[in-house]
């Protein structure tokens, strides 16, 4: 793979799939290649990126998985012309100083608490983050059940009453909250938040020195996407938009890899917050979930919330099923920082935004 490969941006990622370690088990090897690549944006402008890419350096930006406690390497080739790093920050061990031009590092880890972390190459940081080098690293939990039997994406020694009442509040029970299933692991998407400065991207074409600091003094991001995408792109990606029938709750796993702050909001349902960070960076699990139609992300944040998949709460109980509009219901999500809907590519929509889909009022089995 050479320098001048090209990448339709927002590329489908693909997940590792997880296995479990025991005392007498190797550590698994996670092969990540950095690469030079250019990038087409929603507007037709090519800048240049670099790209964490995984599965025989054809995937970029993979979704790397694994499971709470399991043994890890991740071994990373550089085939930049400059020197990179690797590093899954809050989690020990997981740091891969400089890699030089053609070498390769390893880190052996054992993966974390259950939840969703961000990788990323430290080095001039913010810069080179900013120039492309991140990834989403989700943590399947051990004994992720609550007491009263609920999955959930959190490992149950961590699970506070609050997050444990909700997943408990999704089922078949007439009684419950969130009426349908309950939550099922791998029913979620994964919202990857970041921006592009056109400018910061031709300094790393060109090996300019790249400064951190002076990397955050003049950083001003012209695109924003979700996933790779923006605007009708991202709309219309299946990797982005969740869709399902009532009663199906989704987890949405939302990653803020770059420095702009992000509110995203949706439209339709509200969303229950259940985790987020601490200044740190360590994962907290909420003690207290809010429903939210708007959720606040800084960079380097990480919220996992839940999307329930319930009826409108703008539809009276009487009219629903609604009759006179056909399934299914789209409603939008999009960013109430005004100038991620404003920039690249034209006025909104063309910045974050995507849809989230109500396939109809019971699942096709349920319905008679």
């Amino acid at each position: 793979m050479n320098r001048r490969m090209f990448l339709g941006y927002g590329a489908a990622a693909a997940a590792i799939a997880p296995t479990i370690a025991t005392a007498q088990t190797p550590a698994r090897v996670i092969d990540l290649t950095i690469e030079p690549t250019d990038v087409e944006l929603i507007d037709g402008r090519i800048v240049f990126q670099w790209i964490f890419y995984g599965d025989q350096q054809t995937v970029p930006r993979p979704v790397v998985r694994a499971r709470e406690g399991e043994l890890l390497t991740i071994r990373v080739r550089n085939n930049a012309p400059e020197a990179h790093a690797f590093a899954l920050p809050g989690v020990p061990g997981a740091e891969i100083p400089a890699i030089p031009p053609g070498g390769v590092g390893m880190a052996t880890f054992a993966a974390p608490a259950g939840g969703t972390y961000l990788y990323l190459d430290p080095l001039h940081a913010p810069a080179h983050r900013l120039v492309g080098l991140h990834g989403v690293f989700v943590s399947e939990p051990a004994g992720n059940a609550t007491p009263g039997g609920a999955a959930t994406p959190f490992a149950r020694t961590r699970l506070t009453p609050a997050v444990a009442a909700v997943f408990d509040a999704c089922g078949p029970d007439a009684a419950a909250r969130f009426h349908g299933d309950p939550w099922r692991p791998g029913r979620e998407k994964i919202w990857l938040f970041t921006q592009i400065d056109p400018a910061l991207c031709a300094q790393a074409e060109l090996r300019q020195p790249l400064d951190g600091a002076r990397v955050r003094q003049t950083f001003a991001p012209r695109y924003f996407t979700i996933n790779g995408l923006s605007g009708f792109d991202a709309s219309e990606d299946a990797a982005t938009k969740p869709k399902g029938y009532v009663g199906q709750p989704l987890l949405l796993r939302t990653v803020n890899a770059g420095m702009a702050t992000h509110a995203p909001h949706i439209h339709g349902n509200h969303v229950l917050e259940l985790s987020g960070v601490d200044a740190n960076g360590r994962q907290i699990i909420q003690d207290n979930v809010i429903e939210r139609d708007t959720w606040l992300l800084r960079a380097l944040d990480r919220k996992d919330l839940l999307l329930p998949f319930e009826p409108p709460q703008d539809i009276p109980a009487a009219a629903w099923p609604p009759r006179e509009e056909p399934f299914p219901l789209r409603y939008a999500m999009h960013c109430h920082i005004e100038m991620s809907q404003t920039a690249g590519g034209g006025n909104y929509p063309q910045g974050i935004t995507t849809h989230w889909e109500l396939l109809g009022p019971t699942r096709p089995t349920q319905q008679g």
